[in-house]
């Protein structure tokens, strides 16, 4: 055997060393390729990240993810409780708490009279203990009637003896020409055994109908009252013992003052 012919033999190595080199190129192929699939263009980045930010911030300030490159422009600052501004700003609001304040306060003034000309009226015709007379709270006064006082059960014909007590309420209504009224029905949860009323929606809606009608009959304008009815939906107590639901059973007038004393 020639010196070449035994050369070549000795550098042949195994048959999988090829194949191995092979593998190791295509891999390195592979990882150039991802890097530069997986290259961004900066301007586009810090434009996506800069509407992220401004997305996901409160009040547009500044609350970034997504770091960037250059700092974020301040938007805000603490405010200084000795700017001029500020301080006139707190002072206006509070001359318009206190305003409306004195205005209240007004209103309740005056419904403290009508509650003393309402109780003058009601005791004339010996009927204030059917009425229970609220405080004047709010710029508005409440008046609680027991609906077995004005209605026979599951009717909405108001009795005749109570009519003395709605003309006392016409006559408040009519001498204070400043308030609305409203009329609420309320009932217990107990179902209506009625065809003419499905609900006691229908019941509290139709017995506070028939004293708005019987005011307006009486003199005050449709204008100033409205009735509303409320089913079981505000009870007064929960509707766990027919006490309870009596006291549930009611209408309700509500007087509300619609313009501003003078």
């Amino acid at each position: 055997m020639s010196r070449k012919q035994q050369l070549l033999d000795d550098n042949e190595g195994p048959g999988w060393i090829t194949t191995f080199a092979d593998l190791m190129t295509l891999l390195l192929v592979f990882f150039v390729l991802l890097f530069s699939m997986s290259s961004v263009e900066h301007e586009a980045f810090e434009e996506a990240a800069k509407s992220l930010n401004i997305a996901l911030s409160r009040d547009s300030a500044p609350s970034s993810l997504i770091p960037l490159l250059e700092p974020a422009a301040e938007t805000t600052r603490i405010p200084d409780l000795n700017d001029p501004a500020i301080i006139n700003r707190n002072a206006e609001l509070a001359d318009q708490m206190r305003f409306q304040q004195a205005l209240v306060d007004s209103i309740n003034a005056e419904l403290e009279e009508v509650v003393t000309d309402i109780q003058g009226s009601l005791a004339e015709k010996d009927m204030g203990s059917w009425v229970e007379i609220g405080t004047p709270r709010d710029g508005k006064l409440n008046l609680k009637v027991n609906a077995a006082v004005m209605f026979e059960p599951g009717s909405v014909e108001i009795r005749r003896s109570m009519m003395p007590l709605l003309d006392s309420v016409l006559e408040v209504v009519l001498d204070n020409p400043g308030f609305k009224l409203e009329i609420q029905g309320h009932t217990d949860d107990q179902p209506v055994d009625s065809e003419r009323f499905p609900s006691n929606w229908e019941l509290s809606a139709f017995r506070a109908t028939a004293v708005l009608r019987f005011l307006i009959e009486g003199g005050l304008s449709p204008q100033r009252v409205v009735a509303s009815g409320y089913g079981d939906s505000m009870p007064l107590l929960p509707n766990t013992s027919e006490e309870n639901r009596a006291a549930n059973r009611r209408l309700e007038f509500v007087l509300e003052r619609t313009e501003l004393p003078r």
